[in-house]
């Protein structure tokens, strides 16, 4: 192996790693050269040159897809090595044998189970050859700088960790096991593990077990209880009261926490032949979530720059000279679950009707799982199968729900993106996309993404919107049908979860003859729009991505909600998110210049401002209404008892410019107005206007002022006041995130809360009691993209919130932060002289 650094230009500043030189070859002006060196080289398996441009962004050129591979793991594990790291831990199951007080036996358990030799055979087995070539050639990459630079010299946040190893395909795979679930199974860990039957009569004990000590032991996770066979369930209550019982969390599920946002303008609102693309997908910046920029050349087969979640090998969401797209994270529902009936006496067998109408009984199966503990301990716990997947235990969510073996009933799931290997083949093929419909096309020949729709613009003025993705083939007719007659699983679909029932041929998935996957809804009936003026999604439906053309007639389990449109009159759609009106309006205000910017069309610069301009769509809808009331009753009642005189801090919002930037003065009395208010997005209870689906962009409106409403505006002020936080405060005083690289400096954060229909959403945890840390920031926005095209190729400006190194020691930790906080966005360099011009340091050519 070899590592040759090509010194060509002059650094402005001292790196680790080196990037982009004069010389930079295989991009859309260059003249396809690669390692130019005429001397004899022994046989090498990785070739590769990385060239990093300002702000640490590696342009990695490589003549196969296994070197490709290589460069960016090599350039991801110099910038993230730690986070990575831990993944594959968690991802293997290994958080009690490696990560302490921070393992967890019960993940350990499912992705050992899940994640199990044959399962990451089948995820191989279904790669194309190139992918496996960027797969093998990653892992190798990332461990080759693991080598060169030794476990106790990398980020000091990981140096010297045991976790810290070398990986191979395997570890990738199981990273993308777990990735795949996120929309499914991933919800349902815990309910799946804990999964018993009577006989066993056994119940959860803590998820950290104590650390083992002294010689190898093998440890129950579970002891000896009543709880799980005692509970007793009756199908008397109503589907609403069932629904009332759950205590689970549906935000991920129903994409009600963070999100994404994404423009696709055509030519006739861009006002040139070009199209325009903006996107913002809104993650954790810690985990499996966290985005990684670079750009990738294979000379004559692939020149595309973007941004991948971290262990991905080619960009998930980017550009090429043609075509550029972006994902938001979709409302379609992955999974059903199912409720079986079990054989008399036996609650390891239930029985299943043939379409045939035979009735007969079927095993469930049961899967020992052992996890490693610390000092050569192990821990042994079985998973329960049945034919669809794994059992649940569903009265540990809804106490409501019967425990297994109660009411002679057990319940399971199945999750169709837990059969779906094909999402690295999809992104690869995406990354060739040549036009709007080509990427269309390939997305429906595939259908391989997990839990995202797809929104696209194009050098010839289209633009795109497309929920192309995993869905389980059930129409509003077998929803209905599988739940007819079925209390439990009326009351779980009320919840918006889809159930059916599964002692009957009849209510498995069905298939279509496009689909790549038995089971899954094929492209004929998946929904797409291709338009000339505009396109948006920001989590909502398919239905509403353009107000001119709502789509209709697809499948229930491809909205947020479900009952509504399983009902005798189905509407065509239900409240829209804050956020989505918020994204709509601006586009409204942007094409009659009610935004004042000039013109009544967008260009990248105008697109620019209008996305950060952090209007609160929820104050410009209510604020007035309530500060009428507090002009007429100042003094409010606190829910703690006594009461407040409001009259400052109406004034102050009053004053507010009802925006969340950094100088706006009050937002954060609006927002702990609106949090304590009772609202909830999907429906229209807190309006005196109700919902009209034939103008869903102003309804619901007119917020009813209430005792509830004056109290929740009462304790927002309270919550200032007792901790001394001034009510006329700038957000930039209170919201921020902090640069590690310099002894944790606060660095200001624009942005809100999406609840609010702020369109650029961030957000941290929840305010602590005293609001010393009121407004931190680890969540939101992250690779934003501007994109549009002109003759030479495409022009592209672009953040990653932030930015590309979670490594302190880094000089890239922080940079790109601090230029969103003052948004200012960075020209993002593509042809050979652009990479040219923001080279910062050597080639780095590495071979092995």
């Amino acid at each position: 192996m070899s590592i040759n650094a090509l010194n060509r230009r002059v650094p402005t500043l001292t790196l680790l790693t080196v990037a982009v030189s004069l010389a930079l070859f295989g991009c859309s002006d260059s003249d396809n050269s690669f390692n130019n060196d005429d001397t004899a080289q022994p046989t090498t398996t990785y070739e590769v040159d990385i060239q990093r441009t300002e702000f640490g962004i590696p342009h990695i050129t490589a003549k196969d897809y296994k070197s490709l591979g290589y460069g960016v793991g090599y350039a991801f594990a110099e910038d993230n090595i730690c986070s990575l790291a831990r993944e594959i831990v968690i991802a293997r199951g290994q958080s009690m044998l490696y990560l302490g007080e921070d393992g967890d036996v019960t993940s350990d358990v499912f992705y050992t189970w899940y994640n199990s030799p044959a399962k990451r055979q089948q995820f191989l087995a279904a790669q194309q050859p190139e992918v496996l070539d960027a797969v093998a050639g990653y892992a190798a990459g990332y461990s080759r700088y693991l080598r060169d630079t030794g476990v106790d010299n990398i980020d000091p946040e990981c140096a010297g960790a045991p976790w810290v190893q070398e990986i191979d395909t395997d570890d990738l795979l199981a990273l993308y096991g777990k990735a795949n679930l996120r929309g499914g199974l991933a919800n349902f860990v815990a309910p799946i593990v804990a999964a018993a039957p009577p006989a066993i009569d056994t119940a959860m004990t803590s998820r950290r077990l104590p650390t083992s000590s002294g010689a190898a032991s093998e440890t129950s996770l579970y002891s000896s209880s009543s709880s799980s066979s005692s509970s007793s369930s009756s199908s008397s209550a109503s589907a609403s009261e069932l629904a009332a019982g759950f205590d689970f969390d549906m935000t991920t599920i129903n994409v009600m926490d963070g999100g994404s946002n994404a423009y696709a303008l055509g030519s006739e609102v861009t006002g040139t032949q070009r199209g325009i693309l903006y996107g913002n997908p809104h993650e954790p910046w810690d985990g499996v979530q966290r985005f990684y920029q670079f750009h990738l050349t294979l000379p004559g087969e692939l020149d595309v720059m973007g941004a991948a979640q971290q262990g991905q090998p080619f960009p998930n969401i980017g550009f090429n000279k043609d075509v550029a797209w972006s994902h938001t994270v979709s409302t379609a529902k992955r999974f059903t679950l199912y409720q079986l009936n079990l054989v008399d006496g036996n609650p390891m067998k239930y029985t299943y009707e043939s379409t045939e109408g035979t009735v007969e009984e079927r095993d469930i199966k049961k899967v020992d799982v052992t996890i490693q503990l610390p000092d050569n301990g192990s821990l042994t716990q079985p998973i329960y199968l049945s034919h669809y997947g794994p059992m649940l235990a569903v009265n540990t969510v809804n106490g409501l729900l019967p425990a297994w073996g109660s009411n002679n009933l057990a319940f399971t799931i199945r999750d169709a993106a837990s059969e779906n290997p094909r999402s690295l083949n999809q992104w690869l093929s995406m990354n060739k996309a040549d036009s709007v419909e080509d990427l269309k096309e390939r997305m429906q020949d595939t259908v391989g993404l997990g839990f995202v729709n797809t929104i696209a613009a194009d050098r010839h003025g289209k633009a795109l919107y497309a929920d192309i993705s995993t869905v389980p083939h059930v129409t509003a007719d077998k929803l209905k049908s599988c739940i007819a007659g079925q209390p439990f699983l009326q009351g779980i679909v009320s919840f918006d979860l889809p159930a059916l029932n599964g002692s009957k041929a009849a209510c498995e998935w069905g298939n279509d003859a496009d689909s790549p996957q038995a089971g899954i809804f094929g492209a004929s009936n998946l929904p797409f729009l291709i338009r000339d003026d505009y396109v948006a999604n920001s989590n909502d439906s398919y239905w509403f991505s353009n107000p001119n053309q709502p789509l209709t007639d697809f499948s229930p389990l491809l909205r947020r909600r479900l009952a509504p449109f399983i009902s005798a009159n189905p509407p065509d759609g239900v409240p829209l998110l804050m956020r989505t009106r918020m994204g709509f309006q601006q586009i409204f205000d942007r094409l009659d210049n009610s935004d004042g910017l000039g013109g009544d069309t967008f260009t990248l610069e105008n697109l620019q401002q209008v996305v950060y301009g952090n209007r609160s769509y929820v104050a410009e809808l209510v604020l007035d209404d309530v500060l009428a009331d507090c002009v007429a009753n100042p003094v409010l009642t606190l829910s703690s008892g006594g009461s407040i005189d409001a009259t400052q801090a109406c004034t102050v919002l009053s004053n507010w410019d009802r925006r969340n930037n950094l100088g706006s003065r009050g937002a954060h009395v609006f927002r702990e107005f609106w949090r304590n208010v009772d609202f909830t997005e999907t429906t229209d209870d807190a309006f005196a206007v109700p919902f009209d689906e034939s103008d869903p962009i102003n309804t619901p409106r007119d917020l009813k002022i209430t005792a509830g409403t004056r109290t929740a505006l009462a304790d927002a002020i309270a919550y200032f006041q007792n901790n001394g936080v001034a009510l006329d405060a700038t957000l930039g005083e209170l919201q921020y995130t902090l640069d590690a690289s310099k002894n944790n400096e606060r660095i200001p954060m624009h942005g809100g809360q999406g609840r609010e229909g702020v369109f650029n959403v961030a957000r941290g945890p929840a305010p602590n009691a005293d609001a010393s840390e009121y407004a931190f920031i680890n969540n939101g926005p992250t690779y934003m993209q501007a994109v549009t095209f002109d003759d030479k190729g495409p022009v592209v400006n672009a953040l990653l919130a932030y930015s590309q190194s979670a490594d302190s020691t880094r000089p890239y930790h922080r940079d790109q932060t601090r230029r969103y906080a003052a948004k200012d966005w960075i020209r993002l360099p593509f042809s050979a002289g652009e990479i040219a011009t923001q080279a910062v340091g050597d080639t780095l050519q590495l071979t092995e």
